[in-house]
């Protein structure tokens, strides 16, 4: 299948309105489920600062507890970071549906299979370019 090119240089999505509906639902979900990951995240995170702001009275409290407590918070930290940044990830795939540049490999400009796209929607690269490094060599804004 030959792929056609837009006014901006970028391939037109070889994916039909029906089929792109589809997608924006698999990345609709995926949106609301981070959402919602990032506000348990959150949560936990109070619970933890509450937990401290309670043992710090104690007399008990062990520096090996601080110390537990630090790097929990911490890792909850570089989570909700990470899901924030597969969130972009995702609103960049829904804005390259918008503009029907979506499902077409940034790197070779072939098709991405639906298989792969039901998998990882947010993807901007075909498996053959992921395996051949492309994807690391290929800067794109999208």
């Amino acid at each position: 299948m030959e792929l056609t090119m837009n006014k901006s240089q970028e391939f037109v999505t070889p994916y039909s309105d029906i089929e792109l509906e589809y997608f924006r639902s698999i990345l609709m979900k995926k949106i609301r489920e981070s959402e919602e990951e990032i506000e348990s995240l959150h949560e936990h995170l109070q619970n933890i600062r509450y937990s401290e702001d309670e043992n710090s009275s104690s007399s008990t409290h062990h520096m090996a507890d601080i110390a537990s407590d630090e790097e929990s918070v911490q890792m909850y930290y570089r989570l909700i970071q990470r899901t924030k940044s597969y969130l972009k990830q995702l609103h960049r795939a829904l804005q390259r549906i918008e503009n029907k540049t979506y499902g077409v490999c940034r790197a070779t400009g072939k098709k991405i299979p639906k298989e792969r796209l039901e998998i990882v929607p947010h993807t901007r690269y075909g498996v053959e370019a992921k395996l051949r490094g492309l994807d690391k060599m290929y800067i794109s804004p999208n």
